[in-house]
């Protein structure tokens, strides 16, 4: 199983804006304060459970990374491109690194979006659509 030790910087990066990318694409689907206030809580309250009941060492060490990796001012497309970017080279470079990772991975990415989209009221076809685009990119 591998962890963060296995990776330098920019992979690490990758990984982890994979990751949080899916969330907040989700939230970013539908715009709303308090939709959005939910559904961010919702990314956050993800990651620190799978950091503490994840069996995946990534999984743990991604989910205790801090941050986004996005800055306030990425646009939705910003967040859409550079999300489908960062797992399309993250399933690359984990399928390198350790092959057992990557149905974690790929269970932790979509698990986040999914416990996103679950968050907010309203907005159902647009998540629904990002949720696919998560998908299709860790495929």
């Amino acid at each position: 199983m591998a962890s963060k030790a296995d990776f330098d910087e920019e992979q690490w990066n990758d990984l982890h804006r994979g990751v949080t990318g899916a969330g907040m694409l989700v939230a970013l689907s539908e715009r709303g304060f308090k939709t959005t206030f939910q559904e961010t809580h919702a990314l956050a309250k993800s990651m620190a459970e799978a950091h503490t009941n994840s069996p995946s060492q990534l999984v743990r060490d991604l989910a205790a990374t801090k941050g986004t990796g996005w800055k306030v001012s990425s646009s939705p497309d910003e967040v859409r491109e550079g999300t489908v970017s960062a797992l399309k080279r993250s399933v690359a470079l984990i399928q390198e690194k350790d092959s057992s990772d990557l149905e974690p991975y790929r269970t932790f990415v979509v698990t986040v979006a999914e416990n996103v989209s679950a968050a907010g009221k309203g907005g159902d076809e647009a998540e629904a659509a990002a949720i696919a685009t998560v998908k299709a990119a860790l495929s």
